[in-house]
Parts: structure tokens; sequence; C-alpha cells
């Protein structure tokens, strides 16, 4: 412990000599510290897709760096601003866990991850003082987080399908509202759910949607970017190409 200690010691340190002397680090506030605290979580979700890769795990050590960089900057600015200090945060989200696990940390048990996450919604629900589980839904998520959050907490209540399975057949039910639309704004409104029945699927898959698309546009820019390249000096088809770029793709992996 002593020696996690120390390191802690020492980044906060340099985070202050930063706040004091780097010309860029001290003229940073809240506010324009906003786009890099949203650009290092994304390029933490993007080191989190790579795992496959051989030298991943280093990747996502640097960018889970870069975004506790991010995280220590507001607590300095707001400890500068005599509001709370990095310790503070650490107090209150110890506090927090302690609260939300009272079957690690007291006497109540639950039999599964479901039971946790309900009680987990429930005291959140107390804690804040709020009359719906999902009055705390913020609009500033992404529309794919914004989903996956609801329907976690719609499962919390027993608002969800029992499996994958019926999961399914609900966006598949979707696609056939989708397909029998008789006007534009019904085509866009169908559209809308049946991304919603997609980004419930991943829970089933127990994966995120997110991550699942950003490796799914990485694998289609592969794929297009070998198609370009071949394009000119092959009498291949587009067809053929994308196949052969498939094919190459997952040799690699």
């Amino acid at each position: 412990m002593s020696d996690i200690n120390s390191e802690i010691d020492n980044l906060l340190n340099t985070v202050s000599l930063l706040r004091e002397e780097c010309p860029w680090d001290s003229k940073q506030t809240h506010e324009t510290l906003v786009r890099h605290l949203i650009e290092e979580a994304y390029e933490v979700v993007n080191a989190i897709s790579n795992l496959d890769n051989k030298d991943s795990y280093e990747e996502l050590k640097f960018e889970l760096g870069d975004l506790l960089f991010q995280i220590l900057l507001h607590a300095k600015i707001a400890e500068e601003k005599e509001q709370f200090s990095i310790k503070d945060v650490f107090a209150s989200l110890d506090a927090k866990l302690i609260d939300r696990h009272p079957h690690v940390f007291k006497d109540e048990s639950f039999d599964s991850a479901e039971e946790v996450e309900k009680a987990w919604e429930v005291r959140k629900k107390e804690s804040r003082g709020k009359k719906s589980i999902f009055d705390d839904l913020e609009d500033k998520l992404s529309s794919l987080e914004l989903a996956a959050k609801s329907q976690r907490k719609a499962k919390s209540i027993g608002l969800s399908y029992d499996n994958l399975e019926d999961t399914v057949t609900d966006f598949l039910s979707e696609v056939e509202e989708f397909k029998s639309a008789d006007s534009l704004e019904q085509q866009r409104e169908e559209f809308g759910d049946m991304l919603f029945s997609l980004v419930n699927i991943s829970r089933y898959l127990e994966t995120d949607s997110e991550l699942e698309l950003r490796k799914a546009v990485k694998r289609f820019i592969y794929r297009a970017k070998y198609v370009e390249s071949e394009l000119n000096s092959s009498n291949k088809d587009l067809y053929e190409l994308w196949s052969e770029a498939k094919k190459k793709e997952k040799s690699l992996k």
C-alpha cells in the first residue's frame, strides 16, 4: 500500500506543479477541459475496442492515465476555488460504493447480479429524492448510452424480455413495422425503434453497443481501404474485392 500511496502523492504533486508553472495547464477551467475529458474517454473506449491486439493493454494503460489526468485537473481546479479536493472525491466515492453495496458491507444478501442492480437503482432514487428511477436520465448522454441506461433501469422493475431470443423477435417485429410504414415520418420513427431494439440486444450479448459499433466501423474502414487500393489495379468487381478484404482481415486476427 505504501508504494501506491507514494505513486499517488507523486502524481498529485505533478498536477499541482503543472497548474502553477505550465502556461497551458494553468489557464484551464472546468469548461475548457470538457472537450478534452470527452476526447480522453473516447480514447479509452477505442483502446478497449483493440484489446485483441498485441500491445492493446499497454495502450489501455496510457489512455486510462490520460483520463485520470483530466479527473485530477478538475479536482485541482475545484480545490483552488475552495470547493473540494481530490481527497473529498475519494471519500465521496468510497462512501457511495459502501452504501450501494449492502450485500458486501452490511447484512443484506442478493442471489443475482439483477437483484444487485435493482437495489442499486432503488438506493439511487432514495438518495437523490427522485420519484422515479428514470428521473436522473440525462439527455446529454450519447443516444446509444441513453438507450442502454433506460433499458437497464427498466429491467430493474421487471420491464424487460426474458432472453435473447425474445429480444431478437422484438427487433424483427420492428423491422416489419418499418417495412410497412407508409410515410417518411413513420419510417424515421420505426427506424429509431429498430435502433433502440438493437441496443437492447447488446445487453443480452453482454456487450456495449457503442463499442461494437466502433469495431464495426473499424472493420468497414479496413475493408474499404483494401478495395480502394486494389480497385485500379484489379479486374475484379467490388463484390469480389470486398470478399477478399473480409478474408484478409480475418486472417490477421
